[in-house]
């Protein structure tokens, strides 16, 4: 069976990706003593992007400043993120009603613990998380029509594409205010076990998008000459 971090080079090179997959793996067993030196962060997603570089395992705690995030990880219920101060402040601003979460995404269990690594340190991840550009969209909508565009919080798209769901988030204001992620770029989370299917997609589409980029190429050349 190929190693889960065989995957990260052909998900780089089909998609044109700027940015190392991420993978997630939920454990049943609680981040060790070591791991305590993991710096504070406002919420979840804020381990997305260092985990691009380096292993970070984490457990309940580490989530806890972010009630919605704590919520689609399976880590708090309903009703201890409905009564969070956080939670609070988004209702309060309209931002997310009471009605919206609960339809909002959550694991069906509770994580022992969380380790987000680099695809290529990863050995049986649960999901995998990329980072796309517009045109990394396009090539991965043309493989994957299938694919759900997530409405906010963004941190839902974990436990859709735990559910086997590709699921596309364009950001949310609190996620991209927390994260930094730029304007031009939007989150996707793959389940971990279709990886080899949907690269095999990616290949097909990707050839076909080469093959007609370069037929509308010859045809923008063509009228450009008759200007």
């Amino acid at each position: 069976m190929t190693s889960a971090s065989a995957w990260a080079a052909p998900l780089i090179e089909l998609l044109g990706l700027a940015h190392p997959p991420v993978a997630i793996t939920f454990g049943t067993q609680p981040a060790t003593s070591s791991d305590r030196s993991l710096p504070a962060q406002p919420a979840g997603c804020c381990f997305w992007e260092p985990a691009q570089r380096q292993s970070l395992h984490t457990r309940a705690a580490d989530h806890a400043n972010c009630s919605a995030g704590s919520y689609t990880h399976g880590l708090i219920d309903m009703a201890t993120a409905a009564s969070g101060v956080d939670s609070a402040a988004l209702i309060s601003s309209g931002w997310i009603t009471p009605a919206d979460f609960d339809l909002v995404a959550r694991l069906p269990f509770r994580p022992a613990s969380i380790r987000y690594e680099p695809l290529t340190a990863a050995t049986s991840p649960d999901v995998v998380l990329v980072r796309l550009s517009p045109s990394s969209l396009m090539t991965l909508q043309g493989a994957c029509p299938d694919l759900r565009l997530a409405t906010k919080p963004q941190c839902q798209i974990i436990p859709l594409a735990y559910d086997g769901r590709i699921s596309v988030s364009p950001g949310c204001a609190v996620s991209r205010a927390r994260t930094g992620l730029p304007a031009q770029e939007m989150t996707c989370a793959l389940p971990a076990a279709s990886l080899p299917a949907v690269i095999d997609r990616l290949r097909q589409a990707v050839a076909a998008d080469q093959t007609a980029a370069s037929y509308a190429a010859a045809d923008r050349r063509r009228f450009a000459t008759l200007d």
